[in-house]
């Protein structure tokens, strides 16, 4: 038994020794609280871009509607010019060929 005893009086931790694991406690909330806050912050920055992203999309998509539709526009525009210049020429072959022909008369 006098064993028993001797073992209990050896299993006691010295004051340092708890007080330096306290410290490291200490030190190892506060910077996983540091850290936590800081991932908090840059969840928020990530939700903020994504929703940004997400409007920039949306914007994109409008602006290739719009895009779109102008390019369309001018297509028929192109054709319609095209045409009235088509008319034009022949316009003025005939003005021309009745021109000569009352030269030649």
């Amino acid at each position: 038994m006098v064993g028993l005893g001797n073992s209990r009086r050896g299993m006691k931790s010295p004051p340092l020794l708890i007080a330096a694991l306290v410290a490291c406690m200490i030190i190892l909330g506060f910077k996983y609280w540091i850290a936590s806050s800081h991932n908090v912050d840059l969840q928020s920055r990530i939700m903020e871009l994504e929703r940004k992203v997400r409007r920039a999309a949306a914007e994109r998509g409008a602006v290739e509607l719009k895009k779109n539709e102008f390019q369309g526009e001018l297509e028929k525009q192109r054709e319609q010019i095209d045409k009235i210049q088509s008319l034009h020429g022949f316009q003025m072959e005939n003005v021309h060929k009745v021109h000569q022909d009352e030269k030649g008369t």
